[in-house]
């Protein structure tokens, strides 16, 4: 019997190996507009108060590696010292201006702004999955004329 159970196990992982691996594809819309409305918030946040803490740590390892909270806040002083209201964001629904994308990395791509007049909310965010959630994993942000090209 233990012999038996063994080939079967065997088999059974070669055959779980042998299968093709599933494409992961874009989260819905409600999940893709959390993942902005959230980030928007947390920026938001930052600038608010000068500790870019909360948004260093919603990011991927090497995403904290690459910015540390004086880096995060030489990159978002223009948002800072203009007090652009980022947290409005979460008022509307993003308008994305490529479709949720995965990429060839295998990270989410979410392109898109806030189309508010004179001054709309761009965003160029890629998260990584990780242990099962998706983590901020680069990050723009910048306010623009509502007729600057998309």
């Amino acid at each position: 019997m233990g012999r038996l159970w063994a080939a079967l196990s065997f088999i059974c992982i070669l055959g779980f190996a042998a299968m093709p691996a599933r494409a992961q594809q874009a989260p819905d819309e409600n999940v893709s507009a959390r993942l902005v409305w959230s980030t928007m918030i947390a920026l938001d946040n930052a600038n608010r108060t000068g500790n870019y803490t909360v948004l260093r740590e919603l990011g991927t390892p090497s995403f904290q590696s690459r910015n540390s909270q004086l880096v995060l806040s030489s990159v978002f002083s223009d948002l800072r010292d203009n007090r652009v209201d980022v947290g409005r964001a979460i008022m509307t629904k993003p308008t994305y201006y490529l479709p949720p994308t995965i990429t060839a990395e295998g990270n989410l791509r979410l392109r898109g702004g806030f189309e508010y007049r004179p001054q709309s909310i761009r965003f160029d965010l890629i998260y990584r999955n990780q242990n099962g959630g998706w983590r901020l994993h680069a990050i723009s942000v910048a306010q623009m004329d509502f007729d600057a090209p998309r």
